[in-house]
C-alpha cells in the first residue's frame, strides 16, 4: 500500500536561506531565494526523482519568480527587494534587467499572461513586461500607494491583495486603473491569495489560521474556515497560513501553514480531505500544484517572531519537497 509519505521526495540542494517563491512549468521548477540565488531543478514523474538543474546569483535577495512561456521559448524572470526586475540568462550565466522598469520598492508579486510578464510591488505600482522586448510596456501605481502583497490570475482576469485589508480585480488584458476594490474577508492581513479553478470566485489566507473563500458574483456562497491550529488545555495557538494551491481543474485546495503542515481540503463539500504528514519543524511558506505534483517548500521564519535578533541567532536550513500526486 501506498502512503503519503512514499509519495514525498526531498529536493537534493536546496538553498538554505529564506524561500520566496516557486514556479512550476512542465517538469522543471524554479525556486527564488532570500540570499539572492535562483535554482532550476528538473523532475521525473516516473522515476520520482528530482536534481538540481543550474542556479543563478544575484548580489540582492529575490522576493518572486515566473516562468513565462510563449513564442520566444521558456523565459524566466525574477524580482528583487531593490525593486529590480530581471530575466535570468542562464548562458550567459547573469541576470538581465527588463528595461523601463519603475519599481521602487520590492517586487513581491510575478504572474504569467500569455506573452507577458505582470509584476505587483511594495510601492504599489503594477507592471506589465513585454518579454518578446525585454521591456516594460504598461505601469502605473494605485492611488492609495498600497503595498502589493500577493497576486494570481487566469485568463479572464487579475486579483491582488494589498496592505489595508483590501482585494482588488482587473479585466485582462491590464489596463491602467485601481481596479474592483472589496473588503478583504479577513480580519487580519493577508498572506496569499489564489483564483479558484473555474474563475468564480478567489481564496485569501491570513496571519491568524483562516481561509477566506469570496464568489464574485454570490455573496451567499462565501464562507471562511479555520486551519493551522493546536488546541492545547490552557490555550489555543494559531499559526499563519502562508501558503494556497488548488489542483488544477478541481476545487482541491492545499493549504500550508507556520505549523509546518500542509492540510488538503475539498472546497465543494467544505470538509478536509487528508493531512500530509509534517515535513520538519521549519514553516510552509510556498506551495506550487500542478496536475502531477504538489511542491511545498519550508523554511525558518522564527525572525518574524523574535523580540530581538543578534549574531547568534541561527536559522534552521530551508528544505524543498515534491509530493507526486
Amino acid at each position: 500500500m501506498v502512503t503519503a509519505r512514499d509519495r514525498i521526495v526531498e529536493i537534493p540542494e536546496s538553498p538554505s536561506d529564506f524561500i520566496s517563491d516557486i514556479s512550476l512549468l512542465g517538469e522543471q521548477l524554479a525556486v527564488s531565494c532570500w540570499d539572492g540565488s535562483l535554482s532550476i531543478y528538473d523532475y521525473d514523474t516516473k522515476e520520482q526523482k528530482v536534481a538540481l538543474n543550474t542556479r543563478l546569483q544575484h548580489q540582492f535577495p529575490l522576493l518572486s519568480c515566473c516562468y513565462v512561456a510563449g513564442g520566444h521559448g521558456r523565459q524566466i524572470y525574477v524580482g528583487s527587494v531593490q525593486g529590480e526586475v530581471l530575466e535570468a540568462d542562464f548562458e550567459l550565466e547573469r541576470f538581465i534587467p527588463v528595461s523601463k522598469n519603475v519599481a521602487e520598492l520590492g517586487v513581491s508579486s510575478m504572474c504569467s499572461f500569455r506573452e507577458q510578464l505582470l509584476c505587483g510591488s511594495w510601492d504599489g505600482s503594477l507592471q506589465v513586461v513585454n518579454c518578446a522586448e525585454n521591456s516594460v510596456d504598461l505601469h502605473w501605481k494605485l492611488s492609495d500607494r498600497s503595498k502589493i502583497l500577493a497576486m494570481d490570475l487566469n485568463e479572464d482576469r487579475l486579483i491582488v491583495a494589498t496592505t489595508g485589508n483590501k482585494v482588488r480585480w482587473f479585466p485582462l488584458p491590464l489596463q491602467p486603473s485601481d481596479g474592483t476594490e472589496v473588503e478583504s474577508g479577513l480580519k487580519y492581513q493577508a498572506r496569499k491569495i489564489r483564483l479558484t479553478p473555474a474563475g468564480d470566485g478567489y481564496v485569501t489566507s491570513s496571519l491568524d489560521g483562516r481561509v477566506a473563500v469570496e464568489y464574485f458574483d454570490d455573496e451567499s456562497r462565501k464562507f471562511a474556515f479555520r486551519c493551522h491550529r493546536m488546541n492545547l488545555v490552557d490555550t489555543n495557538m494559531v499559526f499563519p497560513v502562508n501558503a494556497l494551491s488548488f489542483r488544477p481543474g478541481t476545487e482541491i485546495l492545499y493549504t500550508g501553514g507556520s505549523d509546518g503542515c500542509v492540510s488538503c481540503w475539498n472546497l465543494h463539500t467544505r470538509k478536509k480531505l487528508e493531512q500530509l504528514p509534517k515535513f520538519n519543524e521549519n514553516s510552509v511558506v510556498r506551495m506550487e500544484c500542478n496536475d502531477k505534483v504538489l511542491c511545498v517548500a519550508t523554511s525558518d521564519d522564527s525572525f518574524k517572531t523574535s523580540a530581538t535578533k543578534d549574531e547568534k541567532f541561527n536559522l534552521q536550513s530551508s528544505r524543498i519537497y515534491l509530493v507526486f500526486l
